[in-house]
């Protein structure tokens, strides 16, 4: 289901669109999701759609409610019915409205354990670089060499 449950597709998508199996009325929004759709996610994309389409759409989910017994002469009725509330829900742009700049994307904060383990990376990195190969030669700490001279 989407986050925001737009109000402004309320009155199409809980409008009545005939009855269930017993005598209940059934809406909108129930039969699409018992087709499967995300209800307001449906309505969204409805309302972006040019009105043939968006119509044709709307007629073939209609013909497919599950537990709805209507005429095609009833489909077409509600589709039109249904059409109307639609795009009267939907909030006309103004040609005064001056649209607002979009706020610049946020990167992603980076993990600290990431800038940890690269610096942990480095160190050994340096160690292993900056140590010698070879084992310093041992000193001569042998007292007898000191006393025979």
């Amino acid at each position: 289901m989407t986050a925001m449950l737009r109000k402004d597709f309320d009155e199409f998508l809980f409008a009545p669109v005939g009855q269930d199996f017993d005598g209940t009325p059934l809406t909108l929004a129930t039969g699409l999701a018992r087709l499967g759709f995300d209800p307001w996610e449906e309505a969204a994309e409805l309302a972006k759609m040019a009105q043939e389409p968006a119509m044709q759409r709307l007629a073939s989910r209609l013909e497919a409610m599950p537990n709805r017994s209507a005429s095609v002469e009833d489909t077409v009725n509600a589709t039109v019915r249904l059409f109307a509330l639609l795009h009267r829900s939907v909030p006309q742009k103004s040609p005064l409205r001056v649209p607002l700049p979009t706020p610049a994307r946020e990167s992603k904060p980076v993990n600290v354990a990431v800038y940890w383990l690269a610096g942990l990376v480095f160190m050994l990195i340096a160690q292993w670089a900056l140590s010698t190969r070879d084992t310093p030669p041992a000193m001569d700490t042998r007292i007898s060499n000191i006393s025979s001279q």
